[in-house]
């Protein structure tokens, strides 16, 4: 029994001994099998991280550039940075001009739509971080430019760059709208993508150059420089066989607009080679310095106003904006809008303090022109079939509302026209972000084939809801400050009739746009019919949510903003309030 025990007890050791070394063989073949395939897939891997290495040696070479430029552009170029202007030495402008237009040059060179996106979003990326720490360094108390920098190019033409409270939250505004337009474009491959970065980044560049100029001259060439790439944006890229004809009238207008621009800005120097010994000077303090003798001011003030009236699309002057509004490129509006916006920026930067009184001989005409425009786009928008048609009146309508409080000549309608400038910069970029996503899903943005569609998309409809509440004021939007303001302005100036007309803008404007949100996604489609529409993917979902959080968060919190832009704003209204005691 023993003798038995013993030899099953050897067998079944052997066995053991047996599976064991068996499943040590298994373990070590498993084992190496993970290894090679591991290996194999990090070997692929590499080969594609290779290939894109040889095919992005451009834009690899752009951020090195960019990176170089924040660690060395501060030693390089530290003798052009007045001091004392809050830059600490870094010339944050120069920066926020140089980055864009190094991603432009490198991104007309790439051939691959990956390789031109990946670009485009990095640029817009650092421009953005770099706007929000030109913000975080902005001292709102300081009444004098901040980071200033001033470079000689020629006797009679210097690059002279500095911020306010006037013209500093529109730079990180344009820097978050330009990272909408490539991630909203990255989402629908555009053709020649490498051209479209290129020309998005190029209409960056020159919007920077115009918020931050203080030479006229200067300011003047980057408007020129600006209707290059928007051009080729419309043209190029736009949603409709007339696109040419879309591009082609706004180039004329554009054109006219810089004309007599320009033929008021070359007065202005002339007056002051009239009073300096024939010094020519279009630098805005030089030009401050010498004030326009007030018999010379109407013609001047009639140029420089009619001139970016058109770039403000301002009625009778805005038959570029609806025909490029249905014809050009969906997405790039947006950038377009915050362009509009320049004009007003312009108006208190340099027509209002050059030319106070000619302001005050055209106030109430401009008034009644603003309170026109507003009521004639607005109803106009009412009777739309096309979404993108509409939202084109309905900017021309909140332009005249936005002139009209900026025209009081009072300090809150100048805090109120620029905060209203801002908001819907941003919010009618959002109308233009779900007019864009429905035409690029649906192909149509007319309203008899759309109808019903919350319940496909519910995520693209609470979106347009959120900046549709933004454009019409609502309270908790940063529009709400904004439009209080405003209204505060025309009433302290014209009294309660105006001040009403002026409030029934906002009115229509919740009337048209609730409507139109109304037959998109509430009722019923006309057809009956169920269209196959897709909710927001991923990339469309961060752009939707940084603008309701933007929108919200601002309009909740909008204390700082109205502090940022207060003491430049206060100086503008100074010069009226002297004049007129």
């Amino acid at each position: 029994m023993d003798r038995g025990q013993g030899i099953v007890g050897h067998v079944t050791e052997w066995t053991a001994a047996a599976f064991h070394r068996v499943e040590e063989q298994l373990v070590f073949k498993a084992v190496g099998q993970g290894i090679v395939t591991s290996s194999h897939r990090m070997g692929y891997g590499l080969s594609r991280v290779e290939r894109w290495l040889g095919r992005s040696w451009t834009w690899i070479a752009v951020i090195a550039v960019i990176l170089a430029i924040l660690a060395g552009i501060g030693e390089m170029m530290h003798g052009g940075v007045e001091p004392g202007t809050g830059s600490a030495g870094f010339p944050l402008l120069s920066a926020l001009l140089g980055v864009p237009l190094l991603g432009m040059i490198a991104a007309w060179r790439t051939r691959q739509a990956r390789t031109a996106f990946a670009l485009g979003l990095s640029v817009a990326v650092v421009e953005l971080i770099l706007a929000v720490q030109l913000l975080a360094g902005f001292q709102a108390h300081v009444p004098e430019m901040q980071f200033v920098e001033r470079f000689e190019v020629l006797p009679w033409l210097g690059i002279h760059l500095g911020v306010d409270g006037l013209s500093v939250l529109f730079l990180p505004l344009t820097a978050l709208l330009t990272l909408f337009v490539i991630l909203y474009a990255q989402s629908h491959r555009q053709e020649r993508s490498g051209a479209f970065v290129g020309s998005v980044l190029a209409l960056e560049a020159a919007l920077v150059g115009m918020f931050t100029a203080l030479n006229l001259l200067q300011f003047w060439l980057f408007a020129l420089a600006e209707a290059i790439p928007a051009t080729v944006l419309i043209a190029y890229y736009g949603t409709s066989p007339g696109r040419n004809r879309a591009a082609w009238q706004f180039v004329r207008s554009m054109l006219g607009g810089l004309a007599m621009l320009l033929a008021g800005i070359v007065l202005l120097a002339w007056n002051h080679a009239d009073a300096a010994d024939g010094v020519w000077s279009f630098d805005l303090p030089a030009l401050l310095a010498t004030p326009v003798p007030e018999g010379r001011q109407s013609l001047i003030f009639i140029l420089l106003f009619a001139g970016l009236a058109v770039r403000l699309a301002l009625f009778p002057l805005h038959a570029w904006l609806p025909i490029v509004a249905k014809h050009g490129t969906v997405a790039v509006g947006m950038v377009f809008l915050v362009g509009a916006k320049v004009g007003i920026y312009a108006l208190l930067r340099f027509v209002l303090p050059l030319l106070p009184a000619a302001a005050r001989q055209w106030d109430a005409a401009i008034v009644a022109l603003g309170l026109a425009g507003m009521l004639y786009g607005a109803l106009l928008a009412f009777i739309r079939t096309d979404l993108r048609r509409l939202l084109a009146f309905a900017v021309i309508s909140h332009t005249g509302a936005l002139v009209a409080g900026l025209f009081s000549l009072t300090a809150s309608g100048f805090k109120g026209g620029l905060l209203l400038s801002l908001n819907l910069g941003l919010a009618a970029a959002g109308l233009f972000i779900v007019a864009g996503l429905l035409y690029r899903r649906l192909g149509t943005t007319r309203f008899h084939r759309l109808g019903g569609l919350f319940d496909a998309a519910p995520l693209l409809g609470l979106t347009f809801l959120v900046v549709v509440l933004g454009s019409i004021a609502m309270p908790g939007t940063p529009g709400f400050e904004a439009a209080h303001l405003a209204l505060e302005g025309v009433f302290e100036s014209y009294g309660w009739g105006v001040a009403i007309v002026a409030a029934s803008g906002n009115v229509l404007a919740a009337g048209y746009l609730l409507w139109a949100y109304q037959r998109i996604f509430l009722a019923r489609n006309p057809k009956g019919v169920t269209l196959p529409l897709v909710d927001l993917r991923s990339r469309e979902l961060i752009v939707a949510g940084l603008l309701c959080a933007v929108l919200i968060g601002v309009g909740l919190y909008a204390d700082p903003w109205i502090e940022t832009i207060s003491e430049a704003v206060e100086q503008v209204a100074r010069v009226f309030e002297a004049g007129g005691g």
